[in-house]
């Protein structure tokens, strides 16, 4: 008996139980269909612009000349050298040459002279005369060396010969403009043969010597030896 209640009571109570199920399946499927949704714009979210990278320049094309049109060339020098012989070759003709004016009549000028322009008389320099030295020249600055006129051989000394001794006696002379010896001065000494070299240095006599057409006196270096025989 309770059994069979029960039964009933669950039987009629399922399709209830079904039919709430599927309206609440339904529901949850069609409500979202039709609701209202916001989609973002794409449009409205994209920037205004966007950089680019520029395209790069296309290549260079080289230009082919046509068949028949001739090859350019460069403009020639004038004052190069030709490469190709002339035709004809034309005479020279030279420019006439320019004489300086220096302001001088065509009359003025020293006879004697160096030659400067060439009119009815020449115009000439003459050239100034050399300083005369002030102090004696040395021989190797002459352009004459001072030759020996007048020898005298020295006397050997008998303290000297006794002692068998022999040497070189070095002096510095002074000569006059007219060749005579007038100073003395011993560079290199030898004992007991000095004074023999001196008084017969003394005694010599040059020719004079010229420097820059003057007569002057000359610094030289005169050496004696003295050997036994």
């Amino acid at each position: 008996m309770e059994r069979s209640g029960l039964r009933s009571h669950l039987s009629g109570s399922l399709p209830i139980s079904i039919a709430v199920h599927l309206v609440a399946v339904l529901l949850f499927l069609i409500i979202p269909l039709t609701a209202s949704i916001d989609l973002p714009d794409p449009a409205w979210q994209a920037p205004d612009y966007m950089l680019a990278a520029p395209m790069p320049p296309p290549p260079p094309v080289a230009r082919v000349p046509p068949a028949g049109a001739p090859t350019p060339h460069p403009p020639a020098n004038p004052d190069s050298a030709p490469t190709a012989a002339p035709d004809t070759i034309h005479p020279e003709i030279s420019a006439p040459a320019l004489v300086p004016d220096l302001g001088m009549p065509p009359s003025a000028g020293v006879p004697g002279g160096i030659d400067l322009v060439t009119g009815e008389r020449p115009v000439v320099l003459t050239p100034p005369d050399p300083p005369r030295p002030t102090a004696p020249v040395r021989v190797a600055d002459l352009p004459v060396t001072p030759r020996k006129i007048v020898d005298v051989r020295p006397v050997y000394p008998d303290i000297a010969r006794l002692a068998r001794k022999e040497g070189t006696v070095i002096m510095e002379a002074v000569l006059d403009t007219t060749g005579r010896v007038t100073q003395l001065r011993v560079l290199k000494s030898e004992l007991m043969l000095d004074q023999a070299a001196l008084d017969a240095v003394r005694q010599w006599r040059y020719t004079p010597s010229l420097y820059g057409g003057h007569p002057v006196s000359v610094l030289m270096t005169i050496t004696v030896r003295f050997t036994l025989q």
